[in-house]
């Protein structure tokens, strides 16, 4: 039962980042870049996932970059708290290499 619960927690984390990261919302307090992630998620999956996010996201046009970001960082936070969940990393692992090969390359 705790796997099932994993994947679905990493599903719904996945589904919401996906809306909130490439929605079109507007209205950033413009403090911040994308390089201030909050620290690493402990998942090496995941960590070069954020650092190419973050490479994408900096030569994005300021208004773009504002639009993604709160997103992205919502992600952060998400897979941050998942990894400290029993089980969590094994879960993070798959996801984020899935989301890794997704990001556009300079």
């Amino acid at each position: 039962m705790e796997t099932f619960e994993m994947r679905s927690l990493t599903v719904a984390v996945v589904a919401f980042v996906s809306l909130s990261m490439f929605g079109c919302s507007k209205g950033s307090d413009g403090e911040g870049t994308a390089a201030e992630s909050e620290g690493a998620i402990g998942v090496a999956e995941c960590d070069a996932y954020v650092k190419k996010m973050e490479a994408f996201l900096d030569g994005l046009p300021e208004e773009a970059r504002a639009a993604r970001e709160p997103g992205f960082k919502a992600m952060q936070k998400a897979w941050r708290e998942a990894a400290q969940a029993p089980g969590g990393k094994e879960g993070l692992a798959a996801t984020c290499k899935e989301n890794l090969a997704s990001v556009p390359s300079k």
